[in-house]
């Protein structure tokens, strides 16, 4: 598992030089480059720093997750900027399948501990962000953690957009992978709010697991665009028998 993780990180960093090595290749190249990626080693003017509080909660009958936190973003280029992230987790533990975050701590019913982070968003294209961070668990997680996450939207311009997003984190204390894909489409959209609809899920593979574990189900979103604030919840079955999630998230923007 580690060296699949580490494999995504080179493809990764394999990305940003070939983009460096095109911006310097021969005059066609350069020029798909120019065309591609206009003003790529620019600085962005106005520059914009962007924020997101974000909260949510799951609940199943093995465990569950209340969670806060904020992200904090720096545009540098118009392709790149740079992000930190806190969050706040409470974990508490049933019985069956448990956390990966806490294997065997069923005698611990309540874990408390936080998530910082730092890294990198990759605009690809337009709609298509990369973001690549690492960071460290404190309190009664003590982790060292590494993510990824893509998201696109596809059909911009059509009547029902649709959006794909794929995240991933690896645990370097337990060797535990979480993954989660989700995929969206715009359902309803006025000047005021939209309404999203679509289907996701979540895996967990590696480290103490015996066996691959997940879940899944439907999802129903909801954004308010005079107040930048969006709520979606899901709701399926899995390992951890029938759970429900929901979560919460409020932008602020603000051009410099």
């Amino acid at each position: 598992m580690v060296k699949n993780l580490i494999s995504r990180v080179g493809v990764i960093v394999a990305l940003m030089l070939a983009l460096s090595a095109l911006a310097s290749a021969p005059p066609a190249h350069a020029q798909w480059f120019e065309d591609t990626y206009p003003g790529f080693y620019s600085l962005q003017t106005p520059g914009l720093l962007q924020a997101t509080l974000f909260g949510g909660g799951y609940v199943s009958d093995k465990y569950g997750v209340l969670q806060e936190g904020v992200q904090v973003e720096q545009s540098v280029t118009p392709y790149v900027g740079v992000f930190g992230r806190a969050t706040g987790y409470q974990l508490w533990i049933g019985n069956g399948f448990e956390s990966p975050l806490a294997p065997g701590s069923g005698s611990f019913p309540r874990l408390n501990f936080g998530r910082f982070q730092g890294g990198v968003d990759f605009t690809l294209c337009t709609g298509t962000h990369l973001y690549v961070s690492g960071g460290h668990d404190v309190a009664d997680s003590d982790a060292p953690i590494i993510e990824g996450d893509f998201s696109s939207w596809l059909l911009l311009h059509s009547t029902h957009p649709i959006n794909g997003s794929f995240s991933s984190i690896y645990n370097w204390q337990n060797g535990v992978e979480s993954s989660e894909i989700d995929l969206e489409a715009i359902l309803l959209s006025t000047e005021k709010f939209m309404v999203l609809g679509g289907i996701g899920g979540a895996m967990y593979f590696g480290g103490f697991l015996s066996n691959a574990q997940g879940q899944g189900g439907p999802d129903l979103g909801f954004y308010y665009r005079p107040w930048q604030l969006g709520v979606t919840a899901q709701a399926g079955y899995g390992n951890a028998h029938q759970y429900g999630q929901i979560s919460m998230y409020k932008q602020l923007s603000w051009f410099e």
